[in-house]
């Protein structure tokens, strides 16, 4: 009996990219149970080619690589984030007053935290605490977050004008935070809020468009296209792909991170340097000054660094726009798409769910702590960059040193996310205790020095870890849009938190009545990421991109594919 004509092999190369196994995963068998034959007698050309529409990515050399940290480092939002934050607070409550004294206005505020101070507010006459219109204004800036962050996300995946979203975004966020250089008094509190939102605004959507390029870059790192090849060749299966893809990704995620914390100590070292040259403590006029100083240093850092990216960025080009459709209407019309196939993206959508309640539990007990360690430290510039140092280290020891862990000890990068989610949920309990006795509860000097001392074990891990975590969840090629509802989730719709805590404020006259809220916000989604599967999620992004093809795209995947198949047996002949 003659022998059935084998098929052609095929040599893969590191060209091939990795979305080749978009359509495989749906019908693949469960990978754990591959054996060693079956891995052997694997046709790479089962395969299907997709790079017709799927974007390839050129290698990641080091000089992107490194480029790429550089960035992160500058962008590491002391200025946008801390600084434009503080000097707003230090403005806001130097205009406040006592309202148990009339007229208002005629007495300033007491110092004891746990009497009202208030600025007017809604007109009439009206006032409202002035610790409550800091958390409207964090609110607005989360609500306006959305709006960008819906308008542009999606958009970014298609055509060639992706690398400039990131720096249109931070151009205008360098503008803005120039401008607290004539904001310092007062009376111009109003006018810092303003700038305090919309550089806030421009630095994240500028963060987490950047943030998005991560996935493509671990995809196109030398470990990865090696696997790929691996893969392809039948050497490995994709249990074992998966896992070097998911260490690719934790490492840029978590290198990028740790070089973000230490430009961020470095940030902070340049603007203590400026505060003491400024004789910052000497009076209340030089620590306003020494705040709108500290934006500018800050800014000037990120600017610097920004440099090489945008220098040394490769193009990552995503697919043209369908015919028929422009980019003024596709981005909405793409988000759509991806919002009915919620229940198809069970894992996907649950994860964001989750992230939507944490990301604004651990922003909104962030703020909380903030706004009483600017209360413990006098509202001093000095001091709380002296803080904010302690801070920066640790988030470069605990991101760092927990990527190492994880790389020791091959542990999951879900355990290591749930590890510093459990810490999350001890820091918002401690601010509990504040309800009851003045002794503990983020009341004292010491409990943010110890705050911040274990920042990096915590938050900052957290962060990374979040993000990583998100990147095992998203269709390949898709990386903006995802990226972009996480932006939503964990920035745009953490305007709920601020929002409910100012209220529960207004209610009690104290503070740190809101933790118990926070709390709650971080505990549940805790517990609901247990029952999150990555392996799930791949089979389900896999069915999504096919939908997406065929339906949103208009592109047929089986004729494609047998087109492919077609050219491959006439290339061997």
């Amino acid at each position: 009996m003659a022998e059935p004509e084998s098929k052609p092999e095929h040599k893969a190369t590191g060209d091939d990219h990795i979305s080749k196994l978009a359509f495989t995963a749906v019908a693949a068998p469960n990978p754990s149970s591959d054996s060693t034959s079956s891995r052997a007698h694997r046709q790479p050309h089962e395969i299907p080619d997709l790079d017709h529409y799927v974007p390839k990515g050129p290698p990641a050399t080091k000089k992107e690589v490194w480029s790429y940290y550089a960035y992160y480092a500058g962008n590491n939002g002391i200025g946008s984030f801390q600084y434009s934050n503080l000097l707003f607070q230090n403005l806001i409550y130097q205009a406040a007053f006592d309202p148990t004294v009339l007229p208002f206005g005629s007495a300033a505020c007491d110092p004891d935290p746990t009497r009202p101070c208030h600025v007017y507010w809604g007109g009439g006459g009206k006032t409202k605490a002035y610790t409550s219109v800091i958390l409207i204004g964090t609110g607005l800036t989360f609500l306006a977050q959305v709006l960008v962050f819906i308008g542009v996300g999606s958009l970014a995946d298609f055509g060639n004008w992706n690398p400039w979203v990131v720096r249109i975004f931070s151009v205008l966020s360098w503008g803005l935070e120039f401008g607290f250089l004539g904001v310092h008094t007062p009376s111009k509190w109003r006018i810092a809020m303003a700038l305090y939102i919309l550089s806030s605004v421009t630095f994240w959507a500028s963060y987490v468009f950047f943030n998005a390029i991560f996935p493509k870059i671990a995809h196109d790192l030398p470990e990865a296209r090696a696997a790929r090849e691996e893969l392809l060749n039948g050497t490995i299966n994709e249990e074992e792909y998966e896992y070097k893809c998911s260490m690719a990704r934790s490492k840029i995620m978590n290198m990028s991170y740790g070089f973000n914390n230490i430009g961020f100590t470095a940030s902070a070292a340049l603007s203590l340097a400026a505060l003491y040259g400024l004789h910052a403590d000497d009076s209340i006029d030089a620590n306003n000054w020494g705040y709108s100083v500290a934006v500018a240093v800050t800014t000037g850092f990120w600017i610097i660094l920004a440099i090489p990216w945008f220098l040394w960025e490769k193009k990552r080009p995503g697919p043209p726009l369908p015919k028929g459709d422009n980019y003024l209407t596709f981005g909405a019309k793409q988000t759509w798409f991806a919002a009915k196939q919620a229940w198809t993206l069970k894992q996907t959508f649950l994860y964001l769910i989750a992230y939507f309640l944490l990301a604004d539990g651990i922003g909104t007990t962030w703020s909380l702590i903030a706004i009483a360690q600017t209360q413990a430290v006098s509202f001093s510039a000095t001091q709380n960059t002296h803080l904010i140092l302690v801070q920066g280290v640790s988030a470069a020891v605990g991101v760092f040193g927990a990527y190492y862990i994880q790389s020791l000890f091959k542990i999951r990068t879900k355990t290591m996310l749930q590890c510093t989610n459990f810490g999350c949920v001890l820091v918002a309990l401690w601010g509990m205790i504040g309800i009851w006795t003045n002794k503990v509860g983020y009341h004292n000097l010491w409990e943010f020095w110890l705050f911040n001392a274990q920042f990096g074990f915590t938050y900052g891990a957290q962060f990374s870890y979040g993000q990583a975590f998100m990147a095992e969840l998203v269709p390949r090629g898709r990386e903006y849009m995802f990226f972009s509802l996480l932006g939503i989730v964990s920035k745009g719709s953490a305007w709920i938190g601020p929002i409910v805590c100012s209220a529960i404020v207004d209610l009690n006259g104290n503070q740190w009545t809101a933790f118990p809220f926070t709390a709650a916000l971080t505990l549940v989604p805790f517990i609901g990421i247990f029952f999150i599967s990555e392996t799930k999620s791949r089979v389900e992004c896999a069915a999504y991109l096919a939908r997406e093809a065929s339906d949103l795209r208009k592109i047929n995947v089986a004729e494609h594919t047998d087109h492919t198949e077609s050219d491959e047996k006439t290339g061997s002949l």
